[in-house]
């Protein structure tokens, strides 16, 4: 592969490579709420890596986990009737909606159905069921057998150490249901750990959590029933032995010093006898300046995407380089859609790459397609005021767009950007971007001078030629300094007289996306 389409899920897949093998990307998401962009951040680009395995004939497999035994810590917006399930196994809490088993299935179907729109096909599965199936039986009993040797390895990382007693289970208590107050305190050396639901962990960060008491009941779990969990650190690097997992892409807060990866590569390597996977470490999502939160109500889904921007154009977002905090800002997704269109043009050869380009665009466009690459290159404002029009006809509209000088226009293509522009539009765009047509011309007839009255007549005699809109617009700044108007007096002329505006969408693209002949007797309805 040239060096110039050389992109850091190039330089993951090298480095696979060279480790040899069959390769299993993990992902996983805590499903305590909404999944958003941001939980699908490492999914997407973890696929980025199995599609260049995939390119270099290499066996790789993406899979998908739903940390669905977490303990639930905080209650989303919105769902307040569910605070009476707080430190339950979210697997376990009653669907909010009553149209799915369980809480989690109301959020992760939608999630993963989602992702296959993205062209994103992991194999998914269940970490509450994978206890249940027994499927990581043998990974539970290394680690109570070897308790002493991860208790060493995480008080390295830790100001206060694990009591001598320390057992890695988390049992579910069977009184009140809750796994975030139990503890365990003995195991037989078989298959049962015995625990008290005493209270939640002083050094929990959820303050919901801190509410929560234990009911005081003592019992016993079963691992092989999956009446519990290993905790997390431990967990990861048994689910990587078990999964024989050999890349994972993880957000930049589980590989601080002594943080998750650094504690469960330990774990990995010295009690499960298995080699850490590659990490690919990310920067976080903002959305609107703000951290993306699930139970602030500050999120935007994969499906929430879907509806006012192609997926393709977030998956680019997300292959930009993984070092970068990054801002979604939804009232800029056309500064978005216009990177992502640079992208392609580069890859149709129609633009060069910047020597040195750190984006690397025609790499991180190919990348992101969810089928067979198909040109568009009609900017995504430009969708967004004909998504406005009345009785937009889309064979119509595409051949006005060549006449425009967009050629080799994918109608498919373009119809899709322009309903997605639309509902973006209507839901987040700028004022000045909406209008109506304009039904009674009349209505602003005394509002145009004779001066810019003469300016439209000059204009409407031009309607009958092949335009490009940078071109229309430098005759309207030229016809208005023809007849000593100010070429902001023209432009307030065109929106009137079209939109009831005084400012609007830019005045070329708007007037060349009309039908010609309904704009020539518009503007020559003013001479009457």
């Amino acid at each position: 592969m040239p060096d110039l389409h050389f992109h850091w899920a190039d330089e993951v897949a090298a480095a696979l490579e060279g480790r040899g093998g069959r390769h299993v990307i993990e992902t996983g998401t805590s499903i305590s709420g909404v999944p958003h962009v941001g939980n699908a951040s490492d999914v997407i680009r973890g696929d980025a890596v199995r599609k260049v395995l995939a390119d270099r004939d290499i066996n790789a497999e993406l899979i998908w986990i739903a940390d669905d035994g977490d303990p639930f810590r905080k209650v989303p917006k919105g769902m307040e009737s569910l605070r009476e399930y707080l430190g339950f196994p979210v697997y376990d809490i009653p669907d909010p909606g009553k149209c799915h088993r369980n809480f989690v299935d109301h959020f992760a179907k939608p999630f993963v159905a989602d992702l296959e729109k993205y062209g994103v096909t992991p194999t998914v599965y269940s970490s509450i069921e994978l206890y249940r199936s027994g499927k990581l039986l043998d990974e539970i009993e290394v680690a109570l057998e070897n308790r002493g040797k991860i208790r060493a390895i995480l008080n390295g990382f830790r100001k206060t150490p694990l009591p001598e007693d320390y057992i890695p289970w988390s049992p579910i208590c069977s009184k009140c249901g809750r796994i975030s107050t139990t503890k365990a305190y003995g195991w037989d050396g078989d298959k049962i750990v015995s625990y008290v639901c005493s209270g939640v962990d002083p050094s929990t960060e959820s303050k919901d959590l801190m509410d929560v008491s234990g009911c005081g009941h003592k019992g016993e779990s079963d691992i092989t029933k999956g009446e519990g969990k290993l905790p997390w650190r431990v967990e990861w690097a048994a689910r990587w032995s078990n999964f024989k997992v050999t890349c994972e892409p993880f957000g930049k807060e589980h590989a601080t010093v002594g943080g998750s990866y650094d504690t469960s590569k330990l774990i990995s390597k010295e009690v499960f006898g298995w080699e850490p996977p590659y990490p690919v470490v990310y920067e976080f999502f903002t959305l609107n300046g703000e951290k993306i939160s699930s139970s602030k109500g500050n999120v935007i889904t994969l499906g929430d995407w879907l509806e006012i921007c192609e997926p393709e154009v977030l998956k680019f977002f997300m292959y930009k380089r993984l070092q970068k905090q990054r801002d979604i800002k939804l009232d800029m997704i056309p500064n978005m859609v216009d990177e992502y269109d640079k992208g392609e043009r580069i890859y149709f050869e129609l633009e060069e790459e910047e020597a040195g380009s750190e984006e690397k665009h025609r790499r991180m466009y190919e990348l992101s397609q969810v089928s067979q690459p198909q040109l568009l290159q009609v900017p995504f404002t430009l969708c967004a005021v004909l998504a406005q029009l009345p009785r937009v006809d889309i064979p119509r509209v595409c051949g006005r767009l060549e006449t425009m000088g967009y050629d080799r226009v994918d109608c498919g293509r373009l119809e899709r950007r322009i309903e997605a522009a639309g509902r973006w539009v209507e839901k987040y765009g700028p004022e000045q971007l909406k209008f109506r047509i304009l039904e009674n011309p009349e209505s602003v007839a005394g509002k145009l001078s004779a001066q810019q009255i003469e300016g439209l007549v000059l204009l409407s005699k031009e309607l009958g030629k092949r335009w490009k809109p940078e071109d229309f617009h430098k005759l309207i700044y030229n016809t208005a300094r023809g007849i000593g108007l100010e070429p902001n007096g023209l432009f307030e002329a065109i929106y009137l007289s079209l939109i009831n505006k005084v400012k609007g969408p830019k005045a070329a693209s708007l007037i060349l996306s009309l039908d010609g002949d309904f704009v020539k007797k518009r503007f020559m309805f003013f001479k009457q």
